[in-house]
């Protein structure tokens, strides 16, 4: 999390390392500069040593179909809103044409022209990724709701916390995400969880794709990522949940844990509920041998939802208590086809445009 020096509110607080063309312009212009080579040297053996120090074995999360099916369709598709109606942010090496969608109910994820986000390293917070960093801060954004809240911690640490830096200088999330809101994230053919925990800023001219040192080994353990090395591929998901209840809380993870396959381990069951919640996904249960059922195709409708009729619950969902629940029995009928989350039936429309698959718009909802 860099920042400008004359900024002090947190929407500009934000850190971005590992980029190249800054990096080779660096060291070209640092050539002449007595030391160099010697701590050039050093910082390649305290690399090695961190990437060691920082090896997690946290259990990587299997992608649930529907949203593996979203992240082929992003990846090779187009967004239809963007948040400010910017589109042409920077990743960082020197692409532009990425922005923040709002197309789909319940979440905001970071997309590129038929391409998704990379993931650039965050040393911020505690620990500095272990001394590695020269543009590094004591602190993240939130620190003052940590402090507030009771979380336990002053600040997120990079090496222990998984966090996601979602916003640049010139686009403030806060108004569609909340602060420490749960962020899925795609990588390497897995799913990990994360929370919005840091913003990107000013002098990095609106750059995007960026998580903690954390949670970029667990997606890319193999790599060697550390705070001057990031990784460059666009094949990144950063799914952020909308709405107060997806903000991970003080007692929905183990905040003051030392290790981060801890953290990681102790989002499993607040972020499975939230994607299942939000996103319409039957996860994948931890343990094969006792697989869940069915599946939920009216996003924001299913298991868990918030409700008042039957009539607000998806499939044979019924509502008790005020939250969709569990079926009246009998035999299910299977779900219609959906292959767009957040467009599915019961989403709002204008068109049959807006409608996945063979849906059609009938009164402004996706409907068969």
């Amino acid at each position: 999390m860099r920042s400008d020096k004359t900024a002090i509110t947190r929407k500009f607080r934000f850190h971005r390392l590992g980029q190249i063309a800054t990096k080779e312009s660096f060291r070209n212009a640092s050539a002449g500069i007595l030391g160099y080579k010697s701590l050039h040297i050093k910082m390649v053996v305290k690399t090695a040593a961190l990437a060691t120090l920082l090896a997690v074995t946290a259990s990587a999360w299997t992608v649930p179909s529907n949203l593996q099916t979203f992240y082929n369709n992003v990846k090779n598709g187009g967004c239809k809103s963007y948040a400010g109606g910017k589109s042409n942010l920077n990743d960082g090496q020197g692409h532009s044409g990425f922005g923040f969608c709002t197309d789909t109910a319940n979440v905001v994820y970071l997309t590129g022209k038929n391409s998704l986000g990379d993931m650039d390293i965050d040393c911020d917070g505690a620990s500095n990724c272990g001394g590695l960093s020269g543009d590094w801060q004591a602190g993240t954004s939130f620190d003052d709701i940590l402090v507030s809240k009771k979380y336990g911690v002053k600040t997120l640490d990079a090496s222990i916390h998984q966090f996601s830096v979602l916003g640049t200088c010139n686009l403030n999330l806060e108004g569609l995400i909340s602060p420490l809101a749960l962020v899925a994230v795609v990588c390497n053919n897995q799913l990990f969880y994360s929370v919005w925990g840091d913003t990107n800023g000013c002098d990095d001219n609106n750059f995007t794709g960026e998580a903690s040192i954390s949670l970029a080994q667990l997606c890319f353990p193999n790599e060697g990522l550390n705070g001057n090395k990031g990784h460059t591929a666009h094949d990144v998901l950063y799914l952020a949940f909308t709405g107060s209840d997806a903000v991970v809380g003080p007692s929905n993870a183990n905040w003051k844990t030392k290790s981060a396959s801890d953290f990681q381990n102790s989002l499993k069951t607040f972020g499975d509920s939230i994607l299942t919640k939000k996103f319409g996904s039957t996860v994948p249960p931890t343990n094969p041998g006792n697989p869940g059922s069915g599946t939920c195709e009216w996003v924001g409708h299913c298991a868990g939802a918030t409700c008042k009729t039957n009539d607000d619950c998806d499939g044979d969902l019924e509502c008790k208590s005020g939250v969709c629940g569990g079926s009246s029995g009998g035999t299910t009928p299977p779900p219609a086809t959906c292959s767009w989350a957040g467009h599915c039936a019961g989403a709002s429309c204008k068109s049959h445009d807006d409608c996945s698959d063979d849906l059609t718009c009938k009164n402004g909802k996706c409907a068969t």
